[in-house]
């Protein structure tokens, strides 16, 4: 028994609409992964700009103390 042919057409587009749809959602897969990557880089970013305000605030504010404790001290102001 030879199979008819139609069916045979029908399965290879099936499998070229099959195809299409991986590779649809392989490229949606690869778009949410990228912003996905590209978030965690700009949280990154923000997170090490944070701790250098921190610091930096820390060292300001610690050396405005120290100077007006010096300045207290000696009857300066």
């Amino acid at each position: 028994h030879n199979p008819p042919s139609q069916p045979k057409e029908n399965s290879i587009g099936q499998n070229h609409h099959q195809e299409e749809t991986i590779h649809k959602l392989a490229r949606k897969l690869r778009n949410i992964g990228d912003s996905i990557d590209h978030r965690m880089v700009q949280e990154d970013f923000q997170q090490e700009g944070r701790a250098i305000l921190a610091h930096f605030a820390l060292v300001f504010f610690g050396g405005v103390h120290m100077l007006l404790r010096f300045l207290w001290n000696n009857h300066v102001m």
